[in-house]
């Protein structure tokens, strides 16, 4: 038996479990009694593991991207677009498909480590942080200027 997928709580396993089982998959879980009987072990020993037989590993892991419980990975090979705005520019909205599902990504600026570095031991400081945009619809990220 292989582990095709390991999960915090036990109830996340059995509902993919069942969902292998609607596909013909048989599967099985441990680890699932150690971490009902202390939630914080579930870290230590690697989470509850979902286990199917090493020849339909393979079938397995397609099913579970095929439902979504297994998410392609995306690497972000597209840069950062420097967007610049003027006075009526609302940030709220992507502006590259004018959708509203964005969130704001904040990263320090290379000055406010130094300043941590510097006076981390004798001074209180402001932080000042970098906003990235990403848009989840378009999945662009940019960030804005003034123009």
């Amino acid at each position: 038996m292989k582990t095709i997928q390991t999960f915090v709580y036990p109830l996340e396993a059995h509902v993919v479990k069942t969902y292998l089982k609607s596909e013909g998959i048989n599967s099985e879980i441990r680890d699932e009694m150690t971490v009902q009987v202390n939630n914080f072990y579930s870290h230590a020993i690697g989470g509850v593991k979902l286990l199917v037989k090493e020849e339909e590993r393979g079938r397995g892991i397609e099913v579970l991207k095929k439902g979504g419980f297994i998410k392609e990975s995306k690497t972000n090979t597209q840069p950062i677009d420097l967007v610049y705005t003027n006075k009526g520019f609302n940030k709220e909205i992507c502006p590259f498909c004018q959708s509203d599902n964005i969130s704001i990504k904040k990263v320090p600026s290379i000055w406010t480590v130094l300043v941590i570095f510097v006076f981390v031991l004798n001074a209180v400081f402001p932080v000042f942080f970098k906003k990235t945009y990403k848009c989840y619809s378009c999945d662009k990220e940019w960030r804005l200027r003034k123009a």
